[in-house]
């Protein structure tokens, strides 16, 4: 992601406004605020700006139609790189369903943290140098990990968000978990060989990051001998940790 970027914020949100600025200010960022929908189409039409930040129901604003106006203003400037938009708002399927076709565009779920905002702000730009043969795509509601599954591949999460369920004694599948964009899936497996400890499902349409197991080998081999071990111990000790949690835990998966 740019640094110095000039953003507009589209938000009447007093509360979340502060949140933002507050970590836009600390990234090094210039904020024009628009608290309305006019307000933005006009601030638009009159300045630059290398990002989009817009609330999904703001007043006087069709936020499909604003972001398709940014899209359409790119074709008149025969501009390639989509500017990226982060939309937030308390309807998934309604990003869903308006936003499914758009380039560099991302939803977050109100209500939402600095550290949220944060990290999804930091996702925008990842892709850069990443090969699309690399890139999993996973449905909302399908299995990226299953407990038991012998595969040994690790997973960075780009997009969307995973909840991780484990067999109980009673054979009852329940929630231990949930990872969000940014972080790593199937790590245990990935270090230790073994069968995987947990199922992971998407909570939403979602996309990864392929990490073969051959290739971190590559760089761990390059590591003192200690290092190994101590990643293998690590390893055991969360199967350990997850499983403990799983015996004590009442919350069934509302999936089952």
């Amino acid at each position: 992601m740019k640094k110095n970027m000039q953003i507009l914020m589209i938000e009447d949100n007093d509360e979340d406004t502060e949140v933002m600025c507050e970590v836009l200010a600390e990234l090094g960022h210039r904020v024009i605020l628009a608290k309305s929908g006019h307000e933005a189409r006009l601030k638009f039409s009159n300045q630059d700006f290398d990002f989009i930040l817009m609330n999904m129901d703001i007043r006087g604003l069709n936020p499909l139609e604003f972001a398709q106006s940014v899209r359409h203003a790119e074709n008149r400037k025969n501009i390639k790189e989509r500017m990226p938009i982060l939309i937030n708002g308390s309807a998934p399927e309604k990003f869903q369903e308006y936003f499914a076709h758009f380039d560099n565009v991302q939803f977050l779920p109100r209500p939402f943290t600095g550290l949220d905002f944060k990290k999804k702000m930091s996702s925008f730009g990842k892709r850069s140098g990443l090969k699309p043969e690399n890139i999993r795509k996973v449905g909302k509601g399908e299995y990226l990990i299953t407990e038991g599954g012998q595969n040994n591949e690790m997973y960075w999460v780009l997009e969307g968000s995973f909840v991780i369920t484990k067999l109980n004694k009673d054979n009852q599948n329940v929630v231990v978990g949930e990872v969000q964009s940014g972080e790593l899936l199937g790590e245990m497996s990935f270090l230790d060989k073994l069968p995987r400890s947990a199922s992971v499902r998407a909570k939403e349409d979602c996309e990864v990051l392929v990490i073969p197991h051959t290739k971190f080998m590559d760089v761990l081999d390059q590591q003192p001998r200690w290092f190994r071990s101590l990643m293998s111990t690590l390893s055991h000790r969360l199967r350990d940790a997850d499983q403990r949690i799983a015996q004590k835990h009442v919350l069934e998966d509302p999936e089952d």
